[in-house]
């Protein structure tokens, strides 16, 4: 159990710059220009991105705040008084622990692990999901948690706009320039890929009149680029390695979607996996043809082509009987995690039951 003391503390002078800077069914796009749609998401090309010069994340060094301390490190499975101030303090800056109950479960770790990569940029895979004194001091700093896309207005003069960093594995969704989530993700892995695959969805994420079984190999690849989303459905959908929890379909079959798993490493074959619990309410905080930004860490979302930010398709496996490759015709388009992790869904795949969506790379 976490214990924790009144203590005044002065504000440190710090200021931390980090670069990273439901509606269900097809039948709920937005109304009006239909481009969105036909592009599967795709917003067109862009020649040059917009100058940003400001910080994302900015802590001001006055006015001096009144702070507690820690008598312990925070972790998971600590509980108390010193939990539900953490949740609450979490909640203020836009980060989802779950409810404020006092216990320090996965759904906290996960808001944490969000946290010590886009705030105090920790590498991805070394966060460690525990709180300590220092960093509690910190979290009660008047921190300004900015998007590197200010401004950002989508169709229908809609303020609302997703930013997805893939090196922190972070995302936000900013409503009037201001947070109102942000979660720890897992995309795609990167790696090369072959499985016996299962669509029960198209490359739009539509329902297929029934589901086609291939073997197929691929490249788990999260494309950087500027997108809009453009279809979702309510409840799971079942795709190539399991299933999906309330995708909203942003890049062909790519969608953000709710998982079981979502570990601290890319784990899917390019899908935005986040927590199940968040994914239960996420759809309501977007709109179809609202913007999407996804950067790679090596060029601007608006520096990329049509080509480029499509995702890679699928193509059948080679090593593949004919009975098991000629059942289908492929799709282009999403889909699934990285074979690391749990759920038995075809006869020799592993993986977890968190994933997918219509045909090639997704969630």
């Amino acid at each position: 159990m976490g214990r924790w003391t009144p203590a005044i503390a002065s504000a440190a002078v710090l200021a931390v710059v980090v670069f990273v800077g439901f509606t269900g069914g097809s039948d709920d796009k937005a109304s009006g220009s239909d481009t969105v749609d036909t592009n599967y998401g795709l917003v067109d090309d862009s020649v040059t991105a917009p100058a940003n010069t400001q910080q994302q994340i900015v802590i001001p060094t006055d006015p001096a705040v009144d702070k507690t301390s820690l008598v312990e490190t925070l972790k998971y499975n600590s509980s108390g008084l010193a939990v539900v101030a953490l949740q609450n303090r979490l909640k203020e800056l836009g980060f989802d622990p779950g409810p404020p109950d006092g216990y320090f479960g996965s759904g906290t770790r996960t808001a944490v692990w969000a946290f010590e990569k886009l705030v105090l940029g920790t590498p991805s895979a070394e966060a460690t999901g525990k709180v300590t004194n220092e960093m509690w001091q910190l979290m009660q700093d008047p921190i300004e948690i900015k998007p590197r896309r200010p401004k950002a207005v989508t169709y229908g003069q809609r303020p609302t706009h997703m930013e997805i960093y893939l090196p922190e594995q972070v995302a936000i969704v900013f409503t009037e320039d201001k947070p109102v989530l942000i979660t720890h993700i897992s995309s795609g892995s990167n790696e090369t890929w072959c499985e016996i695959l299962t669509y029960s969805i198209d490359a739009k994420g539509d329902p297929l009149p029934e589901p086609r079984t291939v073997d197929e190999c691929g490249e788990s690849k999260t494309p950087g680029g500027e997108f809009s989303f453009y279809n979702r459905y309510e409840g799971t959908r079942l795709g190539p390695l399991g299933g999906m929890w309330n995708p909203v379909f942003f890049n062909y079959g790519i969608a953000v979607h709710g998982a079981d798993k979502v570990p601290l490493t890319p784990a899917s074959h390019g899908c935005i996996r986040i927590p199940n619990f968040i994914a239960d309410y996420f759809p309501t905080l977007v709109q179809n043809k609202d913007r999407v930004y996804v950067w790679d860490g090596i060029r601007e979302p608006e520096e990329y082509s049509k080509k480029e930010k499509t995702p890679p398709g699928n193509y059948p496996n080679p090593a593949a009987t004919t009975s098991t490759s000629t059942t289908v015709t492929t799709v282009k388009s999403a889909t699934t995690v990285a074979a690391t992790t749990t759920t038995t869904v075809a006869a020799t795949t592993t993986v977890s039951a968190t994933t997918t969506t219509a045909a090639p790379p997704g969630p």
